[in-house]
């Protein structure tokens, strides 16, 4: 029984892993599906979030949960900014070259973050999130229920704004034919914008979940880039609702091996298993990503 239960608890911690997860890849794939561009800064903008969420809590005594909207109005400026003026110029042009763009975008928002902040590890104290629910054996700590069930509502939310709104009518046009969409009234650069910022935004509330439980530092971005990319891959590329899928796949993978292995593993079996769908399963665990 022992052994069941902690089988159990461990499923029960990949479970709540994998809905920040998701809420940290949707941007990526949202971008990446709508415009093409692979956001290398996409970890940095989850980064950019933590913060916003630690400095309104810590130097201005702002509630958690407040912290959300701001922390998504916030980053969803700097990502129109940053596609309107720079990024915009890069669309037609190879992958790589957008790749590369935001990589130095990247490299930018660690190093200011640093001159910022400096390199030290801080963290969020909240006192109703240091409870935890205790059903029978297990444990389920609410402040990481909180953040799974935010970030899976993002998900849907982003999936109902983009099937039944004017604008997500308008960004899946863009996405099918900008050409098309240009021809009927559609500014494909405004929409471009409004994507990446909707995915900055998202990506920031995603950063500041992550806030709740662990701890805040510039250089978090990196990993959060690594594990968004393995999620929008295993739940197919440019596919929105995959991204719980993939979120599923990697933190119920992560869980098992931070149980029976060792912590230290866990990015070697996100590498593993992108490799094994880019091997056998390119189009994700669903099918429905796109093959680039």
């Amino acid at each position: 029984m022992t052994l069941l239960a902690d089988l159990v608890q461990t499923l029960i911690n990949g479970i709540l892993q994998a809905g920040v997860y998701a809420a940290a890849a949707v941007g990526l794939s949202l971008i990446f599906g709508v415009s093409g561009i692979l956001n290398a800064a996409h970890g940095e903008l989850v980064m950019l979030g933590a913060f916003a969420t630690y400095w309104l809590v810590s130097a201005a005594g702002v509630d958690p949960f407040l912290t959300l909207p701001i922390s998504f109005a916030l980053l969803f400026a700097l990502g129109y900014l940053l596609q309107y003026f720079i990024l915009n110029r890069t669309l037609g042009s190879p992958l790589l070259l957008s790749l590369l763009v935001t990589f130095g975008i990247s490299l930018i928002l660690v190093n200011t973050a640093l001159r910022l902040w400096s390199a030290d590890y801080r963290l969020v104290r909240i006192a109703y999130f240091e409870r935890s629910l205790i059903l029978g054996p297990f444990i389920i700590p609410l402040s990481r229920l909180v953040a799974c069930a935010v970030g899976v509502g993002m998900v849907v939310g982003l999936t109902g704004l983009l099937q039944r709104t004017h604008l997500g009518r308008m960004i899946r046009a863009t996405a099918q034919d900008w050409e098309m969409a240009r021809l009927l009234g559609v500014s494909h650069r405004m929409i471009y914008a409004v994507t990446f910022g909707l995915g900055a935004g998202i990506s920031g509330v995603a950063g500041s979940l992550i806030a709740f439980y662990a701890p805040v530092e510039p250089y978090m971005g990196l990993t959060y880039t690594l594990f968004a990319f393995s999620v929008v891959v295993l739940g197919g590329l440019g596919y929105i609702p995959g991204v719980v899928w993939g979120g599923l796949a990697l933190g119920i993978a992560q869980a098992l091996t931070e149980t029976y292995l060792e912590s230290g593993l866990s990015l070697l079996v996100a590498f593993f298993l992108l490799y094994l769908i880019l091997r056998f399963m390119p189009a994700g665990i669903m099918g429905k990503g796109r093959l680039e």
